[in-house]
C-alpha cells in the first residue's frame, strides 16, 4: 500500500532527543503516511528507540547504513519513499499534531505549488521557551530570485510534489555538509513556485550539538560551490541574475567577516567586508561593527541574525570565552 506523505527522517546518534521527534510524527491528525528512516552508522540507543515504534506497527521503512553523511542518506530515503508528496524532518525537531493536516489541505486549494514552507517556532535547548522564527511575510510565488539573496526556509516546514524529482540531475549534493537542503531546495524552487503558510508548524531546536552549527566553518566554500554550480546549469545564470549575485557574495562575506571576528582577528574581518561596503547601508553598517568590542558585536548580530547564525555566534563565544 503505497501513503500520500513519505516523512524522511536522516539520524546519527540521535538518542537525546529522537523519541520526541517520533512521537510528533505518530501523533499527527493526518495519518496516510509512511515514515522513511535511514540510521547512517549511529552506535549509541538511536535502533532501539526506533525499533520501539516499529513494533507498534507505524508504517516505518527502517534502513541502517555505515556512516555516509548527511547528503547520501536524504537520497537514500528519497529512494525508498513512495508517497506523492515528500516531508522532511530532522532527528531533534518536532512537529505541532495538525502540521501535515494542514499543508495537504493547502496543496489541495492551491495545486499550482510544488513546494511548501511554512513558519517555525524555535526552541532554545537551555531556556525552554518558544519562539517565533519568523514576523514578517515571507515570499510566495516564484520565489528563486529571491532566495538566492534571502534564504527563510527550515527543512523541517517543507512539504514537495515527488514528480519534481522525475528530471533533476541529482537530489542532495554529497559534496555538502552544511548547504545541502539549500542547494537542493534552491534548484526546486528554480522550476516551481512556492507556497507559504504563517502558522508555525514545527519546532526548531537550538542546541550546541546541532550539525548546522558544528559545520558552520564550511559555509563560504559550500555556498561559492553552490553559485558556482547554478552558473553552470542555468542559461545565462550570471547575465540574468547579476544584482542578486552581487548580493549573494555580500552575504557570504559578512558571514567570513563574523568568523574572523569571533576569532579575534578583526583585520580579516574588515578586509572580508570592504569590497561590499557600499553595496547598501547594511553591509556598511556590518563594516563599521568589526571595529566594536566584542560583546557587543555579537549582541547586534543576535538582535538581527538568523536562527543558525545566532547559535553559531553562541557556540564560537562561548568556545573564545573559555580560552581566556
Amino acid at each position: 500500500m503505497n501513503h500520500k506523505v513519505s516523512i524522511n527522517l536522516c539520524c546519527y546518534n540521535s538518542e537525546k532527543y529522537l523519541k520526541e521527534t517520533l512521537d510528533s510524527i505518530v501523533n499527527q491528525t493526518y495519518k496516510d503516511w509512511e515514515l522513511v528512516i535511514i540510521n547512517d552508522g549511529s552506535s549509541d540507543s538511536t535502533e532501539l528507540i526506533i525499533e520501539h515504534y516499529i513494533k507498534q506497527g507505524y508504517p516505518i521503512v527502517y534502513k541502517y547504513q555505515d556512516n555516509k553523511g548527511l547528503g547520501f542518506s536524504r537520497n537514500e530515503a528519497i529512494k525508498l519513499s513512495h508517497g506523492k508528496y515528500i516531508a522532511f524532518i530532522d532527528h531533534d525537531d518536532m512537529w505541532l499534531p495538525h502540521k501535515l493536516e494542514t499543508q495537504l489541505r493547502y496543496f489541495h486549494t492551491h495545486p499550482e505549488h510544488g513546494f511548501l514552507y511554512s513558519n517555525t517556532y524555535v526552541l532554545q535547548d537551555k531556556k525552554q521557551r518558544l519562539l517565533r522564527s519568523m514576523r514578517a511575510k515571507m515570499p510566495e510565488g516564484s520565489v528563486f530570485r529571491t532566495f538566492l539573496v534571502h534564504y527563510p526556509v527550515n527543512l523541517q516546514t517543507v512539504v514537495i510534489k515527488k514528480t519534481l524529482l522525475d528530471d533533476m540531475g541529482h537530489w542532495f549534493d554529497k559534496e555538502l555538509d552544511l548547504c545541502e537542503e539549500y542547494d537542493f531546495f534552491l534548484r526546486l524552487l528554480y522550476k516551481t513556485q512556492a507556497g507559504y503558510q504563517k502558522e508555525p508548524l514545527a519546532v526548531y531546536r537550538l542546541h550546541s550539538n546541532m550539525s548546522s552549527a558544528k559545520n558552520f566553518h564550511k559555509f563560504k566554500d559550500e555556498k561559492l560551490y553552490i553559485l558556482n554550480k547554478l552558473s553552470k546549469q542555468i542559461l545565462k545564470f550570471e547575465e540574468r541574475y547579476q544584482d542578486e549575485i552581487r548580493l549573494f557574495r555580500a552575504g557570504v562575506a559578512s558571514v567570513q567577516s563574523t568568523e574572523y571576528m569571533l576569532r579575534g582577528e578583526r583585520r580579516q574581518a574588515r578586509e572580508a567586508m570592504r569590497f561590499c561596503v557600499f553595496i547598501s547601508m547594511k553591509y556598511f553598517v556590518l563594516y563599521l561593527m568589526t571595529y566594536m568590542p566584542l560583546f557587543f558585536y555579537v549582541w547586534l548580530h543576535e538582535m538581527k541574525g538568523g536562527i543558525i547564525l545566532r547559535q553559531r555566534l553562541r557556540c564560537l563565544c562561548q568556545k573564545n570565552l573559555s580560552k581566556k
